[in-house]
C-alpha cells in the first residue's frame, strides 16, 4: 500500500541518513585503516614519534588503570622492553654511521631538510620515565616497582662485559669521559634517584600499600634490588676508581692533575659521579645519612628499624664493594695531602661523603667491615691522624675511637698491626703520632666542647649587641663560625644516638685511657650549665606602627622622614629574624648535650630511648 511505501522509502532514507553520519563519526574500522601519508618511511616515523612525545603517565591518565588491567595488559613489560630497546640502539648509533640503517624507523635521514623530527631512539627517556611513574604511585600499590628495579638492575648487569674490559685495559689508556657505557650510567643514576625519592622513604613505605595482589612493600623491593647489585656495583667502582701502579704512580684522574688539567675536568671524573650515585642506594641499606649530619633515612621508621644485618654486612664484604670503596678513597688522596677547607673542591667534598659512609657500614658491622677498614694501612694512618682530627673534628673522634675501640681494647691479648712498606709515600709526610688512639679521641672530644661552649658566649654575645648597633662584618663572620662549630656536636650527638655501635666504641675508648671519662662528664657538665644561662628572646618586639593621631605626637619626626621609619624597621626584623635563629641553634643543642650526657650515665651504649635526632642545620661548608 502506499503506507506500507512511505513506510519502506522512510525507513530507507534514515537509514541513508545514518550511513551518511558514518563518514562523520568515531568508526573503529575506519580509523584503524591506515593513512595513505603514514605509509612511508617518514610518515611511519613521524607518527612514532608524535606517540612516543606524548607518551606522559598524567597527560594520558595512566593512573585510572587498575592494577589487574596493568597487569594483563603487560604495561610493565612492554614499557621496559621498549626502553631497553631505545637506549641500545641510541648507544649504537653514537658508535656507527645512521646512513647504513636508511630503512629503520629508529633514525632520521639528516638529507630530508626537516629538522622538527628528532631520531626516535633518542626518546628512550619517555617509556622509562612513564615506567618510573607507575613504580611511584601509591595508590596503585607501587605495582609497577618491581618491573621497574628490574630494569635498573639490567642496566648495571647489561654492560658487564665492556666494564671488563675496561679493567683489562692498559693503565691510564681509557678515556674518563667513556669510562662507563651509557646504559650503566643511566642505571645509575635512575636507581640513587629512586633510593632518594619521597615515596620510597616516607613512613607508609614500610609496609604494603594495598591489598590487591600486585601491591608491594617498597622498602622490601628495593632492598633485594640493591642487595642483588652489589656485585655489579662493586665492578663498576673497580672500572671508575684511580689505580695505582706497583710504583705508586696514579693513573686517570691523578694524571690528569699532575698534567694541569683544570678543576672542572676534574669535578666531572667519573668516579666523582659514580660515587654520588653509589652512596644514597647504601644508605637505604642502613636508614642512615651519614653523609650529612647522621639522620635517620626513613621517615617514621625509628633510627633503629632500618639497621645493617649481619647477613647484608657479608654480602657487602663478599662482593667486594665495601673493599672497593676503601681503595677509591685511599687513591684519591692527593698527593700533597693538603686541601683547602675554607673553599673545598668538588673532590673533597665527595671524598669527606664516602669516609663518613665508610665508617657508618664499619660502625654497624664493627667486627667484620670495621675491623677489615682499621686493617688498611694507608687509609687507617689518615684517619687517625692528629692533622685529619684537626680538619674534620667529629669524623676524626668518631675514627679514633673506634680503632681504640677495636684495637686498643685491654681485653685483647694481642693488638692485630700491619706493617707499611717501607718506600709508603705516607710515612715520609708528617710527624709520626706516638699517643695512643684513646688519648686523641678524648683530646679531639675536648677541643669539640671547649669551642661548643665558646661558640655558645659568643653568640649569646653578639645577638645582645645587636640590639643597640647594627653587626660588623666581623661579627658577621664570627658569627658564621660560631654555627659551624655547635654544628659538630649536633652531628657528633647524632651518630650516638642513631648508631648505639658508635656509642659503645666512643665508651670503650674513654675507658681505654684512664681518666678520660671523668673529663667528658666535666665538660659536659659545664656545657649544661652555661645552657641554663643562655637568654630566652621573646618574639614580640617594639616595631614602629601608626596609629590614632592623638597617640602619634611623640612619632611626629619618624613619620615626616619615611626613610627613617623603613630602616629602623628593616632593622629590626633582623635582630627579630637573629634571634629565631639563635633560639633554634640553642634548641638544637640542648637535646645534643642530654645525648652525651645519657651516653656517659649508662657506660654500655646502648639503650638511649630519644624521640629522633635533632636537625643539624648549621653544617659545615663541606656538606
Amino acid at each position: 500500500s502506499d503506507s506500507n511505501v512511505q513506510k519502506n522509502s522512510g525507513q530507507k532514507s534514515a537509514s541513508t541518513v545514518y550511513d551518511d553520519m558514518d563518514d562523520f563519526g568515531f568508526d573503529p574500522l575506519q580509523l584503524s585503516e591506515p593513512n595513505s601519508t603514514n605509509q612511508t618511511w617518514e610518515g611511519a616515523r613521524k607518527s612514532i614519534h608524535y606517540l612516543l612525545s606524548s607518551l606522559s603517565y598524567g597527560k594520558l591518565i595512566l593512573g585510572s588503570i587498575s592494577s589487574r588491567a596493568w597487569s594483563e595488559g603487560g604495561m610493565s613489560e612492554t614499557l621496559a622492553d621498549l626502553c631497553f630497546m631505545l637506549l641500545l640502539e641510541t648507544t649504537k648509533s653514537e658508535q656507527s654511521d645512521v646512513a647504513a640503517h636508511p630503512n629503520s624507523l629508529l633514525y632520521q635521514m639528516q638529507n630530508d631538510g626537516q629538522n622538527d623530527v628528532k631520531d626516535i631512539a633518542a626518546m628512550w627517556d619517555q617509556p622509562l620515565f612513564l615506567l618510573r611513574d607507575r613504580a611511584l604511585d601509591k595508590s596503585r600499590g607501587h605495582d609497577a616497582l618491581p618491573a621497574y628495579i628490574q630494569l635498573l638492575t639490567a642496566f648495571l648487569s647489561h654492560s658487564e662485559q665492556d666494564v671488563m674490559s675496561i679493567l683489562s685495559s692498559p693503565l691510564g689508556k681509557s678515556s674518563p669521559e667513556d669510562v662507563l657505557p651509557p646504559v650503566t650510567v643511566v642505571g645509575l643514576s635512575s636507581l640513587a634517584t629512586i633510593c632518594s625519592s619521597k615515596e620510597m622513604i616516607s613512613a607508609s613505605s614500610g609496609r604494603m600499600c594495598g591489598t590487591s595482589v600486585w601491591s608491594v612493600c617498597p622498602r622490601e623491593e628495593m632492598k633485594k634490588a640493591i642487595i642483588s647489585s652489589l656485585d655489579s656495583l662493586a665492578r663498576i667502582v673497580e672500572c671508575v676508581r684511580p689505580r695505582k701502579s706497583i710504583f705508586g704512580k696514579s693513573g686517570r684522574v691523578t694524571q690528569e692533575v699532575e698534567k694541569g688539567a683544570d678543576e672542572s675536568a676534574t669535578e666531572n671524573s667519573p668516579w666523582i659521579r659514580t660515587t654520588v650515585c653509589i652512596l644514597p642506594m647504601i644508605e637505604y641499606l642502613t636508614n642512615l645519612r651519614a653523609r650529612f649530619d647522621f639522620q635517620s633515612l626513613f621517615e617514621g621508621g625509628g633510627s633503629r628499624s632500618g639497621a645493617l644485618s649481619d647477613l647484608d654486612a657479608k654480602a657487602i664484604s663478599d662482593s667486594g664493594l665495601f673493599r672497593e670503596l676503601l681503595s677509591m678513597y685511599t687513591n684519591t688522596r692527593k698527593e700533597n695531602g693538603t686541601s683547602n677547607t675554607a673553599t673545598p673542591s668538588a673532590e673533597d667534598v665527595v671524598r669527606l661523603q664516602l669516609l663518613r659512609t665508610i665508617f657508618m657500614l664499619s660502625t654497624l658491622s664493627p667486627e667484620l667491615l670495621g675491623r677489615y677498614a682499621l686493617r688498611v694501612p694507608d687509609f687507617a694512618k689518615e684517619v687517625h691522624s692528629s692533622a685529619f682530627t684537626e680538619k674534620h673534628l667529629v669524623d676524626g673522634i668518631l675514627w679514633t675511637s673506634a680503632g681504640s675501640s677495636l684495637m686498643e681494647n685491654k681485653s685483647d691479648t694481642q693488638k692485630p698491626k700491619l706493617k707499611l712498606r717501607a718506600n709508603s709515600k705516607l710515612s715520609k709526610k708528617g710527624p709520626i703520632d706516638t699517643t695512643s688512639l684513646a688519648k686523641r679521641s678524648i683530646s679531639g672530644f675536648e677541643t669539640m666542647c671547649r669551642s661548643s661552649k665558646k661558640a655558645l658566649r659568643s653568640l649569646k654575645q653578639i645577638v645582645q649587641n645587636a640590639e643597640n648597633h647594627e653587626m660588623s662584618d666581623e661579627e658577621k663572620a664570627e658569627y658564621d663560625e660560631c654555627k659551624v662549630s655547635l654544628g659538630d656536636i649536633i652531628r657528633f650527638s647524632n651518630c650516638l644516638s642513631n648508631c648505639p655501635s658508635a656509642t659503645k666504641m666512643w665508651l670503650d675508648s674513654l675507658k681505654n685511657d684512664e681518666n678520660s671519662t671523668e673529663k667528658a662528664t666535666h665538660h659536659i657538665a659545664e656545657l649544661k650549665s652555661i645552657m641554663a644561662t643562655l637568654p630566652s628572646f621573646s618574639d614580640e618586639t617594639l616595631v614602629p606602627q601608626r596609629g590614632h593621631k592623638k597617640d602619634d605626637d611623640d612619632c611626629a619626626e619618624i613619620e615626616e622622614d619615611n626613610s627613617t621609619v623603613n630602616e629602623v624597621g628593616q632593622k629590626i626584623q633582623t635582630l627579630k629574624q637573629m634571634q629565631r635563629d639563635y633560639g633554634s641553634i640553642v634548641a638544637s643543642i640542648r637535646p645534643s648535650v642530654k645525648v652525651i650526657a645519657l651516653a656517659l650515665e649508662s657506660q654500655e651504649g646502648a639503650g638511649l630511648n630519644l624521640k629522633g635526632t635533632v636537625p643539624c642545620d648549621v653544617s659545615s661548608k663541606t656538606d
